[in-house]
């Protein structure tokens, strides 16, 4: 029984120190970045080849509104006789684009159940952290976990660790993370491009006798990768994770020598495609910029910001983009601007799309979030007022904006 159970022992820490070159909490990969988003979440799960009942399966969900970020996380690893339970809330508070911190607090619960004994034990702890851009490829992250136990030899160890990711070139990024818990470890990362929607990565380790591989796809708002790692006790581990996104992803590195030599689009008459190879924003940013000008008209610097563009991504995109309308929309007392733009007839049924253009302005003033706002004014070109109340998304907001929406839509 002892030899068993030293054995146990020795194989959940073995999964332990393997998991620093496993998939990730937040499973994002290094080469590409979630744009800020009302939502992000994912699920990853982790297994040895050589222990079918020892693995470890993480689901999130995260949000990012306006510089501030919050998440809630769930996280199981163990076997059937042991487990391990840990419940994480987050905030962060991004404060300038290059500096933003972040608290975290924890819930462990730690369970053993076999044919003798029961046992459960809850311990709670929280750490705080720190991400800097000093420069425009160069990233800094510091950490401090579990504070509780800074002092103490519990079962949950304190942990520090610092991450410093570096663009080398174009596509090409090298990342190093040293760790402190109850040793010192050290990892090298270095991950790339393959195609616009693939980058691969390696890692290796040698404190930890690790080293691992793993690519990532990039499909729509959806993140999909996989990883295989080799530990020298456990042997092979396979890790499968999907993020979603509904602002989409970013490439984290941008040849922008290439882009400068590309002529400026028209904002009033490009493709989606055609925004896309600019490599700005998002291709799901893209293709809601092209859907606001199919419903609403022309577009100007203000709807940008209303369909989520960050201010840098705006100030981007502009480089590369023209003719903007800087119309300002007021109410129902809109005067149309009588110009050569009127030759570029992007709206059918002008005159009903004209209003909607206005109610979307009314639900963004009655400050909806414009998200919510482009969806309801879509459900009200199909279906009218009946088509709102119907709405599973309307039927989700708080009374409070649900009064603002028909106010702004004049239901009684």
């Amino acid at each position: 029984m002892a030899t068993l159970l030293v054995s146990v022992l020795l194989m959940l820490q073995a999964f332990e120190t393997a998991q620093p070159l496993a998939l990730g909490v937040w499973a994002i990969a290094p080469a590409y970045q979630a744009n800020p988003s009302p939502l992000i979440s994912g699920v990853t799960y982790a297994n040895p080849f050589g222990y079918p009942d020892l693995y470890r399966t993480t689901s999130f969900i995260n949000s990012v509104i306006n510089g501030y970020s919050a998440g809630l996380q769930w996280q199981y690893f163990g076997i059937p006789e042991y487990r391990e339970d840990t419940v994480s809330v987050g905030a962060g508070w991004a404060i300038a684009q290059w500096i933003s911190f972040g608290v975290e607090f924890h819930d462990y619960i730690l369970s053993i159940h076999t044919e003798k004994y029961t046992h459960t034990q809850n311990l709670y702890d929280y750490g705080v952290y720190c991400i800097i851009k000093p420069f425009d490829r160069v990233s800094l992250f510091v950490m401090q976990n579990n504070i509780r136990n800074f002092h103490t030899d519990g079962y949950i160890p304190s942990e520090s660790m610092l991450l410093v990711r570096t663009d080398i070139f174009p596509g090409c990024g090298i990342e190093y993370e040293l760790q402190y818990s109850e040793y010192i470890s050290q990892i090298f990362k270095i991950n790339g491009y393959i195609t616009r929607y693939c980058a691969v990565d390696i890692s290796y380790s040698k404190e930890l006798n690790l080293s691992s591989a793993g690519i990532t796809i990039l499909w729509g708002s959806f993140l999909l990768r996989y990883e295989m790692s080799h530990h020298t006790f456990l042997g092979n581990t396979h890790s499968f994770g999907m993020v979603y996104s509904y602002a989409g992803f970013t490439y984290v590195v941008a040849d922008t020598s290439i882009k400068k030599e590309k002529p400026k689009l028209d904002i009033q008459v490009c493709t989606a495609e055609e925004l896309i190879e600019l490599n700005v924003v998002s291709d799901v940013l893209c293709q809601r910029i092209i859907k606001y000008r199919s419903m609403f008209g022309n577009v100007t610097i203000k709807s940008l910001y209303q369909l989520g563009l960050t201010t840098e991504q705006v100030r981007d995109l502009r480089q590369y983009t023209y003719n903007y309308d800087e119309e300002e929309i007021s109410g129902v007392h809109h005067n149309e601007k009588q110009s050569s733009k009127k030759k570029n007839n992007y709206i059918s049924y002008e005159e009903k799309n004209r209003r909607i253009k206005i109610l979307f302005q009314s639900m963004i003033d009655a400050e909806i979030p414009a998200y919510i706002a482009i969806s309801l004014a879509e459900e009200y070109q199909k279906s009218g007022k009946k088509g709102i109340l119907q709405s599973p998304l309307f039927k989700s907001l708080p009374s409070s904006q649900q009064k603002r929406v028909k106010t702004a839509c004049k239901i009684q």
